[in-house]
């Protein structure tokens, strides 16, 4: 049996649209690897964005159906960033679908609302995106390595938002992308998982209420 139709009903992770029915771009695949144990690969593609998955699965001697796993896997293609305030998450959710949907400019409005909106949650919104980064480094929320990239976000975020002759390529909307998600990741998931790591940790003994110090050497 291996692959079955059931398989075809998934949600895109390119363009993020939902339980939708996949169409299958080529007839199942086997290869063997060099231990010789053959993998079955069938391909789809999602009918919104033309985005193409590959989902490997038992072979056609098997008698049940069993996905084994799917390429690309998990959500946003592993641009999922954890502890994002509902209103961050949101409009970086939106940056990504749009971006992968081939729409670089839409994708930048939304990346310029998501640093907007990330700055704010730090008490630093200022009257420029530029300026509210810049407050960010000062602060000590973020490196001062970000600051290296102010002149992109600058640059996509106006262009995002404006009536021009130019337009956002891909390139640029996916390297603010990037630049995001490791601002992102600085600001809300890092200091959550260190809180979090610390409150399961147990204190050592030298560090409990009323311990001895331990003789110096």
């Amino acid at each position: 049996m291996g692959f079955d139709q059931s398989m075809t009903f998934r949600d895109c992770p390119w363009c993020g649209l939902t339980h939708t029915q996949m169409g299958i771009a080529a007839p199942l695949s086997s290869y063997a690897g060099r231990d010789g144990r053959a993998r079955y690969w069938t391909p789809l593609t999602c009918p919104a964005c033309g985005g193409a998955m590959l989902v490997e699965h038992n072979g056609p001697d098997q008698h049940i159906h069993q996905e084994l796993q799917i390429v690309p896997a998990g959500d946003n293609l592993g641009q999922a960033i954890k502890h994002l305030p509902p209103d961050v998450a949101q409009y970086y959710s939106d940056a990504i679908k749009v971006l992968r949907a081939g729409v670089p400019d839409a994708a930048a409005v939304q990346l310029r609302r998501t640093l907007e909106a990330a700055a704010a949650h730090y008490g630093a919104a200022e009257k420029t995106l530029v300026n509210s980064i810049k407050k960010l480094i000062a602060d000590g929320h973020v490196t001062t390595s970000f600051g290296d990239v102010l002149h992109h976000v600058r640059v996509v975020g106006n262009l995002g938002a404006h009536h021009t002759d130019v337009r956002v390529d891909t390139d640029a909307a996916q390297r603010v992308l990037l630049f995001t998600a490791a601002l992102l990741r600085d600001l809300f998931e890092l200091p959550a998982e260190l809180a979090a790591l610390k409150a399961e940790t147990p204190a050592d003994a030298d560090d409990a209420p009323g311990a001895t110090p331990a003789p110096s050497p």
